[in-house]
């Protein structure tokens, strides 16, 4: 059975989808066979085509995340103009907060942008307001976590099969407790999907594609997530796009976590999967109010609660915070009047962005 849903203590790990990565998507997940082979030097690899002859072969069916739809798709983010121009016929449409959740950053007289991101969104996040699109507008490059519309999609297929599935025969059946297995049957189930999908995939993986496949059921939307929105604008108005990490770097740091904080993410996702919809609504909440302290501690105050969660916290959160508030800086100091959009739950707290770009010198108001 399992455990029943904690206000109080629910972490999860749909946060790090919702607010913290962008890299992986299976909004349209569908299965494929993938190919494990051996060459004559015992080396292995993945692909989507069988091995030659020489080689030894074991198929593998997983999920894998499809292309992102183009830019020019029916779901495309509308314009600078069109959006002002929604709000003033649609002004029903605005999101109603005193504040948003972003900030203008200032350093003598250089200067940028900070936005919090949600990384899957819905339609009825927008129009953003015009303070916004503005402020991007009149910026000289946009900034992001991951440039997920640009990423080589086969590479990071590729990638994801060869750090994300099991090739030593172990299986998720194997290694999670039977209890723990028995609740990943009913999680498949529900999502409408047979376990066997899943089964050869390693914890984080796992966790990532059920996650992916429970905001997809809620009527979530990577192409509708924030950085996404502001690629879209981006590519259109030929505005630069830089990166303060990559998709490479980011599926490194998942694959890269040891077991037993993999298998706890996973465990967790199980628990949490069945209350996406009141999970993203009450950040949703937050985040179209401008609550900065209130993502910070709907997440936070739960990744202190365990060995396991701290260390998921300090590679996924306090590490890159500093990185990327190191980056910002950078580009700020070399001239750049920058537009940084990176996971909500980057900002708050004494980590947080924020926090550390004051402690650089820097002046943080919100917008």
């Amino acid at each position: 059975m399992k455990n029943e849903f904690n206000r109080g203590v629910m972490i999860s790990r749909l946060m790090i989808l919702l607010l913290l990565l962008v890299s992986f998507s299976t909004t349209s997940a569908q299965a494929a066979d993938v190919f494990m082979c051996k060459d004559a030097m015992g080396r292995t690899a993945f692909q989507d085509h069988p091995c030659h002859s020489a080689e030894a072969e074991k198929k593998i069916k997983v999920f894998v995340a499809p292309k992102p739809p183009p830019v020019e798709s029916e779901v495309e983010s509308p314009d600078v103009a069109a959006t002002a121009d929604a709000e003033t016929k649609n002004p029903e449409k605005k999101i109603a907060a005193s504040k948003n959740f972003a900030w203008k950053i200032t350093k003598g007289k250089k200067q940028g942008y900070l936005m919090g991101s949600i990384h899957f969104g819905k339609a009825s996040m927008y129009p953003l307001p015009v303070t916004l699109l503005n402020a991007f507008k009149g910026t000289d490059a946009l900034v992001v976590e991951a440039n997920v519309v640009d990423a080589d999609q086969n590479m990071l297929a590729q990638t994801m099969m060869s750090a994300g599935v099991y090739t030593d025969g172990q299986t998720l059946k194997t290694v999670l407790s039977k209890s723990s297995w028995n609740d990943l049957n009913v999680t498949a189930s529900e999502l409408g999907i047979p376990v066997a999908m899943v089964e050869g995939m390693k914890p984080w993986f796992a966790s990532m594609t059920l996650t992916a496949l429970a905001l997809k059921k809620i009527g979530l939307d990577e192409s509708l997530g924030i950085d996404r929105h502001f690629l879209d604008l981006a590519k259109k108005e030929h505005k630069p796009i830089r990166e303060l990490e990559s998709v490479e770097q980011q599926l490194a740091l998942l694959s890269g976590l040891p077991k037993k904080v993999q298998l706890a993410m996973l465990e967790q996702t199980i628990n949490d999967i069945g209350n996406a919809k009141e999970y993203f609504d009450t950040m949703l909440k937050a985040w179209q109010a401008g609550d900065v302290s209130a993502i910070d501690k709907q997440f936070v105050d739960d990744m202190k609660k365990s060995a396991e969660n701290r260390k998921l916290n300090k590679v996924m959160i306090t590490d890159r915070n500093a990185a990327m508030a190191k980056g910002v800086d950078a580009m700020v100091r070399g001239g750049c009047n920058c537009f940084v959009v990176v996971g909500a739950g980057h900002l708050g707290g004494e980590k947080g962005i924020i926090k550390l770009l004051q402690g650089k010198g820097y002046e943080v108001e919100q917008m």
